[in-house]
C-alpha cells in the first residue's frame, strides 16, 4: 500500500488566507428578548474554551513525530489564532444577549488539565472532540433561533469548525497507518466522545431544555458527526487531498 503524505503547506495556506478576516459586528439592534438567558451562560462556557490552546503550537514545533513539519506547526498556529477569533465572536454574541463572560468553569478546567497531561497525538484527538462538540452544539442552537444576526454568526462558526475537523483528522490519519494504531484510535475516540457527551448534557442542560432540544436529538447529531470524524481518520478509501478553498458559505448552516 502506498504511504499517504499529508500536504501541510496547503493547510498553512488555507488558514493564512482566512487569518485577516475582520470581526463581525452586530451594528443593528435586534430583539433577543425571546431568547432564554441560559443561552448566554452556555455560550460563555464555550467562549472560555475557545480562548486557550497556545501551548500546542510549541509542542507541534518541537515534536519528533514523523509526518509533520514546519508547515504543520505554522498551520497549527493559525488554527489557534482562528480559535481565538471564535472566542471574540462568542463574546460579541454573549454581550448582545445581555450575558457576561466567565473566567473559569469546571469543564474548561478539566479540558485544560487533560491536554496538559498528554502528548501531541492525544492532544489533537481531544481538540478534534472539541470541534465535533462545537459543530453539533452551534448547529443545534442555530436551528432553534429566529433569523437574526446571532443565528448567522453561529452558522459561520459551524463552517469554521468543520474546516478544523478536517485539519485534525488529517493529522490523526497520518498517525494511524497500521491496523493496531487505528484500533487504538477508535477505542480512544469513542471513549472521549462518550465522556464529552455526558459533560455537555450536564453542563448545558438548562440551555438545551429552554431551547426545547431533546437529549435524543442532541445525541443523534452527536453520533453522526462523531462517526464522520472517525471515518475520515480510519477509512483507507479517503485521501488527504481535501483541503478546501472555502468550506461552506458564510451564514450557511451545514447539515450532514
Amino acid at each position: 500500500m502506498q504511504t499517504e503524505i499529508i500536504n501541510w503547506a496547503r493547510w498553512q495556506q488555507f488558514f493564512a488566507s482566512r487569518s485577516e478576516r475582520q470581526l463581525p459586528e452586530l451594528e443593528t439592534p435586534e430583539d433577543y428578548s425571546e431568547i432564554p438567558e441560559s443561552l448566554a451562560k452556555s455560550l460563555a462556557i464555550f467562549q472560555l474554551g475557545e480562548s486557550g490552546g497556545g501551548t500546542i503550537v510549541e509542542q507541534a514545533r518541537q515534536s519528533p513525530i514523523r509526518d509533520i513539519d514546519d508547515h504543520y506547526a505554522d498551520a497549527m498556529q493559525l488554527f489557534v489564532k482562528e480559535e481565538h477569533r471564535h472566542a471574540e465572536i462568542l463574546a460579541i454574541c454573549i454581550r448582545n444577549l445581555g450575558g457576561n463572560l466567565i473566567r473559569q468553569n469546571w469543564t474548561a478546567r478539566l479540558f485544560v488539565f487533560g491536554r496538559r497531561l498528554i502528548g501531541l497525538r492525544l492532544k489533537v484527538l481531544v481538540l478534534l472532540a472539541a470541534e465535533v462538540v462545537g459543530i453539533c452544539y452551534y448547529h443545534l442552537l442555530a436551528t432553534r433561533l429566529p433569523p437574526t444576526r446571532l443565528k448567522s454568526l453561529l452558522a459561520q462558526l459551524v463552517n469554521d469548525e468543520r474546516a478544523h475537523l478536517h485539519f485534525h483528522t488529517d493529522f490523526l490519519r497520518s498517525q494511524t497507518k497500521s491496523t493496531w494504531r487505528r484500533a487504538v484510535f477508535i477505542c480512544a475516540w469513542r471513549a472521549t466522545m462518550a465522556a464529552a457527551a455526558i459533560v455537555v448534557l450536564i453542563d448545558h442542560r438548562q440551555a438545551l431544555r429552554d431551547l426545547d432540544l431533546k437529549t435524543s436529538t442532541v445525541l443523534r447529531r452527536w453520533i453522526s458527526y462523531s462517526r464522520l470524524a472517525e471515518r475520515l481518520v480510519v477509512d483507507a478509501r479517503i485521501t488527504s487531498d481535501r483541503v478546501p478553498e472555502n468550506i461552506g458559505e458564510a451564514g450557511q448552516v451545514l447539515v450532514l
